[in-house]
């Protein structure tokens, strides 16, 4: 098994990371309007460039309190097989490999499992691996496309 990048970030007190080859950038904060029908883990759609992208708050899909955005907060630009997803997170950190065996596929107790790849080991602790696919649960897929279509924005070029 060849070695994972990831790029590491901080959100709600908690330190993560998401696939390297899922993140097409961190992006300076945007400012979202709100989305009528959308799921409560979608905080609303941002426009990057003239595409229109929702913006996911993890926080929430892992029933952690949900910090304030701020105004100089980083977004993650992520690319599922989906869709593209805006998260807004605390802070990010410079991406970095981790051996194979350093990844484990295993639950962390305050974390629900199904949303993770796995825990990583690191020289600080743990680092847990976001899995990218269940950023929106399949519910929240739905109910986010319904929205989308009832705005008249449908899915998101991927």
């Amino acid at each position: 098994m060849d070695r994972l990048s990831v790029l590491p970030f901080r959100l709600a007190g908690q330190h993560l990371a998401v696939p390297l080859d899922s993140v097409i950038r961190v992006i300076p904060a945007l400012q979202c309007m709100p989305l009528p029908g959308a799921p409560q883990t979608v905080i609303g759609l941002a426009n990057v460039r003239g595409q229109i992208v929702p913006v996911v708050d993890l926080a929430r899909r892992f029933a952690w309190q949900t910090p304030p955005l701020g105004l100089w907060q980083p977004f993650l630009w992520l690319r599922s097989r989906a869709r593209e997803l805006l998260v807004p997170v605390e802070q990010v950190e410079t991406a970095t490999q981790c051996e194979p065996d350093d990844l484990v596929p295993a639950a962390q107790p305050q974390v629900p499992s199904e949303l993770l790849r796995g825990v990583l080991r690191t020289e600080e602790g743990m680092l847990l691996i976001q899995d990218i696919e269940q950023v929106l649960s399949d519910a929240d897929e739905n109910e986010l496309q319904q929205a989308l279509d009832a705005r008249g924005a449908g899915h998101a070029p991927g």
